[in-house]
C-alpha cells in the first residue's frame, strides 16, 4: 500500500456492521488501517463480547498507538452502552440542575462507561443551544437555551471526561441549535447572523476549548453569515478561519458522519471526505459502510495525486490524529463506578415546576394518559412505546392504569378519550405531554382533558416547549427526558418517596 493510501486510512473513522468481526471486515480493517472506529448499538452485545470486539478492532487496525474507538454516549436518548446500573439522563436534565459539579461528575461517569469496553473517545458533549422550539433535532441533547449555562456545564463536562482518560468531542460546530431540519435527512441552513452567532452559538465552544477539549465535531449545516456556499463540514472559512485562526483550536476536528443526507445527498460521501479534509477537518467519519470508506480512502489518495488536496494538509490531519491516539493511550485510567447513584440524583433534581401539589394520594386509583408514538430523528431509534409511568407507580404500591394516546390523535380519538375519562369516576389523572408544540391535535386533546379534570397533574417529559399548553392543569411539571431513569424519578416524586427539587 502506498504512503498516500496509508495516510488516507489514518484520517478515517469507520464503522463495522455487527457485534462480531467477520473475516472480510477484519481483512478490510487490516488493509485500510483506519485511525479510528466508531461503535453503535448494532455493535453492542454483552460487556465481555463488546470488549473482545474492541480488542479485535484494535489488532486489525494496527499502528504504533491503538486506534481510537469512539462512541456516541451522550445520556438520555443517545446512549449506545447500557451496562451501568443506572443510565445517564439527558444533558437537558443536567442543564435543569444548573450544577457544574454534577456536570463534571457526569463527564467522568460517562468516560468510565466507555473505559469499561476499552473505548477512548466520546462524541459528547453536545454544545448546541436548544433555542429552536419548532424542532427536536437538538432538543434534550442540549444543556439548554442559555449560552452562559451551556458554556459553564459543557466546560465542566469536558474536564470531568478527560480527567477520566477519555477524549471529549464537543459538537456540532459552529452550532446546530437554530436549525429546524435534521441533517441526517436534509441539508439545514442557519439564519443566525454573525453577531448573534458569536454572542450565542460560539460561546460554549470557546469555553470548552479553554477547558482543554481535545476534539470537536462539525455540523452539516450551511451558515450563510459565515459561508453561503458550503456546509460547515466542507467550509475552510468555518474550519480554518473561524475554528483555528479566530478561536485558536489546536485539537482534532472530526466530521459528523458523511453518509448523512446533508453531505451524501449533495457533495457525496467520498467527495465530501476529500472536501472536508481540504477545508481543515482531520478525521472523516463514515460510520456504516466499510466499502464506502475504502472508496473514500482511495478518493483522498487520488485527490492528493491530482493536486486537488495538498499533501501537507493530509499529513497535518494524520499528525493530529496520531497525536490524539498517543494522548488516549497515555491517559488510560482504571474504571471507576463509585458514582452509581449520580444518574438518579440528576434525574430527581431535574424535575421542575410547581411540584408542591404533585404528590398522589395512595387511596385513589391513578390513570396515566401518555401521548407517545414514533418520534425518530436519525439519532436514536423511534420508540412507539415509552417507559411506563403507570408500571413505575404500581411498583410503588399505587393502583394505576395506562392510556396510550398517539402524539397526533385524530378527532375521533380525542372524542373517545374524553368519553372514557368522563366515565372514570373518582380517579387521579397524570398526563404526559410529548412535543405538543408540534402537534395541534395533541394541544386540543390537552385543553379538553384539563377542562374536564382541572386537578390533573401534567408533565412535559421532553423539551420544555410544551409548558404553555399545560396551564389548565392543577400541577405542571417538566422532567427533561422520558427514559426509564426519568420516569422512575417522576414516580418517586408522585408517590411521595422523593422530595421535589
Amino acid at each position: 500500500m502506498s504512503e498516500l493510501h496509508t495516510l488516507a486510512g489514518a484520517v478515517l473513522c469507520v464503522g463495522v456492521p455487527g457485534p462480531t468481526l467477520a473475516g472480510r471486515e477484519r481483512a478490510m480493517l487490516e488493509e485500510m488501517k483506519p485511525g479510528a472506529v466508531v461503535l453503535f448499538a448494532r455493535n453492542i452485545s454483552t460487556l465481555g463480547e463488546t470488549r473482545r470486539l474492541v480488542e479485535e478492532i484494535r489488532v486489525a487496525a494496527g499502528g504504533d498507538d491503538p486506534a481510537l474507538v469512539c462512541v456516541d454516549q451522550e445520556g438520555g436518548r443517545v446512549l449506545r452502552l447500557r451496562f451501568a446500573q443506572h443510565a445517564m439522563p439527558s444533558m437537558l436534565a443536567l442543564g435543569a440542575t444548573a450544577d457544574p459539579d454534577l456536570a463534571e461528575r457526569a463527564g467522568a461517569r460517562l468516560a468510565n462507561e466507555l473505559r469499561s469496553i476499552g473505548a477512548n473517545v466520546d462524541f459528547a458533549p453536545v454544545l448546541d443551544i436548544a433555542n429552536a422550539s419548532g424542532t427536536s433535532v437538538v432538543g434534550t441533547r442540549s444543556f439548554g437555551a442559555d449560552p452562559g449555562l451551556v458554556a459553564q456545564l459543557g466546560a465542566a463536562f469536558v474536564r470531568g471526561m478527560q480527567a477520566a482518560g477519555v477524549v471529549a468531542t464537543v459538537k456540532h460546530f459552529p452550532g446546530h441549535g437554530a436549525t429546524e431540519l435534521d441533517s441526517h435527512l436534509a441539508l439545514p441552513a442557519s439564519t443566525v447572523d454573525a453577531v448573534t452567532l458569536r454572542a450565542r452559538e460560539l460561546v460554549p465552544f470557546a469555553a470548552a476549548f479553554r477547558a482543554g477539549a481535545r476534539a470537536v465535531m462539525t455540523a452539516h449545516i450551511v451558515v450563510p453569515a459565515l459561508d453561503a456556499q458550503r456546509p460547515a463540514t466542507l467550509s475552510p472559512r468555518i474550519l480554518q478561519t473561524l475554528l483555528r485562526d479566530e478561536l485558536g483550536f489546536e485539537g482534532v476536528c472530526f466530521t459528523d458522519c458523511l453518509e448523512m443526507q446533508a453531505i451524501a445527498g449533495h457533495a457525496g460521501t467520498a467527495a465530501g471526505a476529500v472536501a472536508a479534509l481540504g477545508a481543515g477537518a482531520d478525521i472523516a467519519l463514515i460510520s456504516h459502510d466499510l466499502d464506502l470508506a475504502v472508496t473514500a480512502r482511495d478518493a483522498i489518495a487520488a485527490a492528493v495525486d491530482a493536486g486537488a488536496l495538498p499533501l501537507a494538509r493530509l499529513r497535518e490531519a494524520a499528525r493530529r490524529a496520531g497525536s490524539l491516539r498517543a494522548w488516549a493511550a497515555s491517559a488510560a485510567r482504571a474504571v471507576d463506578f463509585s458514582e452509581d447513584e449520580l444518574p438518579r440524583e440528576i434525574a430527581r433534581r431535574a424535575i421542575l415546576g410547581n411540584a408542591g401539589g404533585a404528590r398522589l394520594r395512595g387511596d385513589v386509583p391513578v390513570t396515566v394518559i401518555s401521548f407517545e408514538g414514533d418520534a425518530s430523528d436519525g439519532i436514536a431509534a423511534g420508540a412507539a412505546e415509552r417507559p411506563s409511568l403507570s408500571l413505575a407507580l404500581r411498583r410503588r404500591r399505587m393502583k394505576s392504569e395506562l392510556m396510550r394516546v398517539p402524539l397526533d390523535p385524530s378527532d375521533e380519538m380525542i372524542e373517545s378519550l374524553i368519553e372514557i375519562v368522563r366515565a372514570q369516576g373518582e380517579r387521579q389523572f397524570v398526563v404526559l405531554a410529548r412535543r405538543a408544540h408540534r402537534f395541534a391535535a395533541q394541544r386540543r386533546a390537552l385543553a379538553a382533558l384539563f377542562a374536564l379534570v382541572p386537578r390533573a397533574i401534567a408533565v412535559s417529559v421532553l423539551e420544555p416547549f410544551d409548558l404553555e399548553f399545560l396551564a389548565g392543569a392543577g400541577v405542571a411539571l417538566r422532567t427533561h427526558g422520558d427514559e426509564e431513569i426519568d420516569i422512575a424519578a417522576l414516580a418517586d416524586l408522585l408517590a411521595g418517596s422523593a422530595p421535589a427539587a
